[in-house]
């Protein structure tokens, strides 16, 4: 233990933190955390440059970043690598999990023009707050080769809840362990009888989400997908259906733990394959937790 405490003590002061002179973090807990800012990589167990490691992304790769839809510092942070990689030249297509197939005319109508526009002319949905992802929006109108809305249109939705997911499901396992994890966040009040077609419009989301990657990816730049983690979890979401080179980097709130091994076990626990659920973690302040079952009660 305390071997493995000196080895994190020594890397954490041999890296930079993440752009520390351009993140003023805005989550209210744990800013202070040792861990704040830094990148891990879940496989070496060793903290990387994210810097260096955004340089070294190959060109027509997918860099796919998971988020805490309500974490401020996730949003700033997709920002600044966004940022990062326009400046170098290398910024491919931007997906959006929160802009729909169906938005794809307004989106392309409006590239280039990012200072410009707002969330009625993209017919951006209520459901994502465009305080939350206007930044984000805007470089990518700008500065990218192309901003996709990836996911599936809710009409599209539906005819999977009924008929099921286009590309069919994988192994019982899988299936087993996602319906579980449906269950769980409606907080135990969804008819057990209903998972099977919820199941079925995650992963219909899910496999359309990584088509659309496919098929407009910028062969010789860098392409980044912004959705929610549990999509970026390489042994239960997109990953599963992507068969382009793509590295999966979850960004992770941070909790009272120092050490880094602890998030990858414990905040995204293992599938029963084993198989790691992302390859780099990127730690955050977090936001107060809350009772997102107390309604039920």
């Amino acid at each position: 233990m305390i071997k493995r405490l000196c080895i994190l003590l020594c890397t954490l002061l041999s890296w930079p933190l993440v752009a520390q002179t351009e993140i003023d973090w805005q989550a209210p807990e744990h800013r202070e955390h040792p861990l704040a800012g830094q990148l891990w990589h879940t496989e070496t167990e060793r903290f990387e440059s994210l810097q260096t490691y955004l340089n070294q992304l190959p060109e027509g790769s997918w860099l796919l970043l998971g988020e805490r839809h309500d974490n401020p510092d996730h949003h700033q942070l997709q920002t600044w690598i966004l940022k990062q990689l326009a400046e170098t030249g290398r910024l491919g297509t931007v997906a959006l999990e929160m802009a729909q197939t169906e938005q794809q005319t307004q989106l392309d109508e409006w590239s280039g023009r990012g200072d410009e526009v707002t969330a009625e002319l993209l017919n951006w949905s209520p459901g994502w707050p465009w305080e939350r992802y206007e930044s984000q929006v805007r470089l990518a109108l700008n500065q990218a080769s192309r901003v996709v809305g990836a996911d599936l249109p809710r009409s599209a939705q539906m005819q999977a809840y009924r008929l099921g997911a286009a590309e069919g499901q994988l192994d019982d396992a899988h299936s087993r362990y996602m319906m579980e994890l449906i269950y769980t966040s409606h907080c135990g009040h969804l008819p057990r009888a209903n998972l099977v077609q919820m199941l079925q419009v995650q992963l219909g989301r899910d496999q359309h989400m990584a088509a659309r990657m496919i098929e407009t990816a910028d062969p010789l730049k860098v392409n980044v997908l912004i959705a929610g983690a549990m999509h970026v979890r390489k042994d239960l979401g997109i990953p599963r259906w992507l068969s382009t080179a793509h590295t999966s980097l979850i960004m992770t709130p941070l909790d009272q733990a120092t050490d880094a091994i602890d998030y990858r076990d414990e905040v995204y626990p293992h599938f029963p394959n084993g198989e790691l659920s992302s390859d780099l973690l990127l730690f955050t302040p977090a936001m107060p937790e809350q009772d997102h079952c107390a309604a039920f009660q």
